[in-house]
């Protein structure tokens, strides 16, 4: 697969038709890198993201058509369906939880650069599939927007690429984050729609690679690494799966938890994904009028974290932060990227301190950060 460039469809937030961005998630295993005397200035020729820079990523909520009292949830339910009961309109379309615990809608992700202290640099849109989004037919990716657990981001071993996961779907499909993968199908799955999980790859220059994977059926994938170091090629993944009845079918039990895949260089249309190969296993067991909660989220702990140690021995890291609220799923709450900076060598008081870095709006979530690709990883 020729890895598609990103600059076509660099866009601003505001450009966007319904600014919502995604929380903010910090890498799974959050990764500890020394400072270098090399300024977020000094890149390679060509190269869109500036070494020693931030990535942040991040999704866009578009409006579903989704009718009060009228549509039918889950999609393509026969029988014991629900009926939403609200329409696509944010905040309450969450509340449709109530109706679906499978509910959830794919939207559009991007990727925010900015400096270490929050300055933004640029924005990338990653290919979607919808006419906008991406050219026709071309390979893409979209994720869960009130899925808190996505879009972690990790710089690869060799510090040349950043890696993330999400679904082979289109913007605004529903329950997607709870449906079957094509290769893994649970019968007794109430979503009956299936799709591919993702594992997506972006490189210094802004060219994404998508990897696709019958694994997390049911559930999402979280978090991916690359492991492209000393002649190695793999690609290491997180996430959970399942969403029918008790027992579990085999293919379910064996794609959750830790995968490794490798990498493809095919479009997505030419790959056909197999069994899912398992590392290890894991399972994860005013007022809102619907839930008599708050609507007003409070910061519930650090999701995502990667770091530094910085020139003077001290340590900053930064983390995006989780939710809680009245809302119907609090994954779609507004959330924020922290920094926390520390000196390792004072003990007592605690010599923490602890900074918003960025707040994300009405409507917006913040999913991932890491720092850019060619940043140097070398620790002291």
């Amino acid at each position: 697969m020729t890895p598609q460039p990103s600059h076509p469809m660099i866009h601003r937030r505001s450009r966007w038709r319904a600014p919502l961005l995604l929380a903010l998630t910090v890498v799974t295993g959050g990764s500890l890198i020394a400072a270098t005397n090399g300024s977020a200035s000094e890149h390679a020729p060509g190269a869109y993201f500036r070494p020693g820079n931030l990535l942040v990523s991040g999704s866009v909520y578009e409006p579903a058509d989704i009718k009060a009292g009228v549509t039918v949830l889950p999609p393509g339910c026969v029988s014991g369906c629900g009926v939403a009961n609200s329409d696509g309109a944010y905040p309450q379309v969450w509340n449709n939880d109530l109706a679906d615990a499978s509910f959830g809608i794919t939207s559009p992700a991007f990727l925010d650069q900015i400096t270490p202290s929050g300055r933004l640099v640029s924005t990338v849109q990653i290919p979607d599939g919808s006419r906008r989004g991406s050219r026709p037919g071309g390979d893409h990716l979209v994720t869960s927007f009130s899925s808190k657990s996505e879009l972690a981001l990790n710089l690869s071993a060799n510090g040349r690429d950043v890696t993330f996961m999400g679904y082979l779907a289109q913007p605004d499909a529903l329950d997607v984050s709870n449906s079957n993968t094509p290769g893994v199908v649970d019968p007794t799955n109430p979503v009956t729609g299936a799709y591919y999980r993702l594992a997506a790859q972006v490189d210094q220059q802004g060219r994404f690679r998508f990897t696709e994977t019958n694994a997390y059926s049911g559930n999402n994938g979280r978090a991916a690494i690359l492991n492209n170091s000393d002649g190695a090629n793999a690609l290491y993944t997180a996430g959970n799966a399942g969403n029918g009845g008790n027992p579990q079918p085999s293919g379910v039990i064996i794609g959750t938890g830790a995968q490794i895949m490798t990498p493809r260089d095919e479009p997505e249309r030419a790959q056909q994904p197999g069994t899912p190969t398992p590392v290890g296993s894991f399972n994860v067991t005013g007022n809102n009028l619907a839930t008599g909660l708050p609507w007003a989220p409070a910061t519930d702990g650090l999701r995502n974290i990667t770091g530094r140690v910085n020139r003077d021995g001290t340590v900053t890291i930064w983390a995006v932060t989780s939710t809680v609220s009245g809302n119907g799923d609090q994954g779609a709450d507004p959330n924020k990227l922290v920094a926390v900076t520390d000196n390792p060598a004072t003990v007592t008081p605690p010599a923490e301190s602890f900074t918003t870095v960025r707040a994300a709006g009405f409507g917006e979530v913040l999913r991932g950060v890491s720092f850019t690709p060619g940043t140097e990883i070398n620790s002291r």
